[in-house]
């Protein structure tokens, strides 16, 4: 088993690894709906501007992906309308779960649930066939996962229950490799390491690679 993370851009990364050489990407790429130039609250067409971006990004998943690979990527209701356009230009879409944080009543409803984009290669090759609803109800730091994970060291920090899951959903057998491009504090990698999964991933920012080197370590080899 090898837990290569590496302190990067990870466009700049994703060019270095080598052609079908990855069996599942399971990743959380930075919604960046707060980009505005004047400080308002972001919308829809703001994320225009990192479509070339997610755009290349993209391109360079279906390079890297096996025939047989599967991808999961976290969004939110704004930035799902971008990820769908982009990412049925180059892959098949097979569905969307819904991850339902089981949170309570907030102001104007509550944030109680993301998305998550099941995406494959489109592979003739592909024919992994799926059991199970694609609604996955599971407490979020919010509302519960603290118990079992620990303090939120990172502002969109995923229980490693969730995780856990989409690695034994992704992959078939201990051994194949993950990747996780936009790595946080990096509990895709733990998840990888406690599941005997070999992991790639990125970090652009150093505090949080730093953090991710430490959890990962954490976890007996």
């Amino acid at each position: 088993m090898n837990i290569d993370l590496k302190l990067n851009d990870c466009l700049d990364g994703l060019k270095q690894i080598n052609h079908q050489s990855i069996d599942a990407i399971i990743t959380d790429p930075p919604y960046f709906c707060g980009m505005t130039h004047n400080g308002t609250k972001g919308t829809y067409s703001d994320l225009n501007m990192v479509k070339p971006f997610f755009k290349e990004v993209f391109k360079q998943w279906k390079r890297v992906l096996k025939a047989n690979g599967e991808i999961y990527v976290f969004c939110d209701w704004r930035t799902y309308p971008l990820f769908y356009e982009l990412l049925q230009e180059v892959l098949t879409i097979r569905n969307r779960i819904t991850w339902d944080k089981i949170s309570g009543a907030g102001c104007y409803y509550s944030y109680s649930h993301e998305d998550i984009i099941f995406c494959t290669n489109p592979s003739p090759q592909y024919k992994r066939y799926k059991k199970g609803q694609n609604v996955w109800r599971m407490p979020a730091f919010s509302s519960g996962a603290k118990k079992t994970n620990g303090e939120k060291v990172h502002p969109t920090q995923k229980p490693i229950e969730l995780i856990e899951k989409l690695v034994l959903s992704a992959t078939e057998n201990e051994g194949d490799t993950v990747l996780d491009c936009f790595a946080g504090s990096g509990t895709t990698a733990v998840a990888c390491k406690r599941l005997n999964r070999n992991f790639v991933g990125f970090e652009i920012q150093e505090k949080y690679y730093n953090i991710a080197l430490e959890r990962i370590k954490a976890v007996p080899s």
